[in-house]
């Protein structure tokens, strides 16, 4: 009498592990896709928050933007003083510490004032793209 042996042969794992690897293979982009899609989604959020500091700081100084930002030119946020010893404190309207694009490590938010609009930007050095107040949709 033969004895029943049960498992799986060699050629089913290798089929099952060729199967995962293809499925793997399909979604790990998608997913990336998505992740970065997310992460651009939180920087446009912060980039509001950033706005309505400012405006929040407007409202209750009585005081105008064009007080704290005297040029049209980009300003870098790399700390939590904005508009100099006449500004506000970032911190004060914002939870957490200083705000840091997602999508990128590197980057850091900008704003600029022109023509009576804030802008709020992320980038390095040398590309910003503005998220809001209109979000540029080739930001990367």
């Amino acid at each position: 009498m033969k004895k029943k042996i049960y498992g799986f042969t060699l050629i089913e794992l290798i089929v099952v592990i060729a199967i995962i690897g293809v499925v793997v293979a399909i979604a790990t982009p998608q997913v990336l896709r998505v992740v970065q899609n997310a992460q651009k989604k939180a920087d446009s959020n912060t980039a509001r928050h950033i706005a309505y500091a400012f405006l929040i700081w407007q409202e209750e100084s009585g005081k105008s933007l064009d007080e704290i930002i005297p040029d049209s030119n980009l300003h870098k946020i790399d700390s939590d003083q904005i508009g100099g010893l006449l500004g506000f404190k970032l911190s004060k309207y914002l939870t957490g510490s200083l705000p840091r694009p997602r999508l990128n490590k590197s980057y850091y938010f900008y704003y600029k004032y022109e023509s009576s609009v804030l802008k709020i930007y992320a980038g390095d050095d040398s590309n910003q793209w503005e998220l809001f107040p209109e979000f540029d949709q080739n930001y990367k």
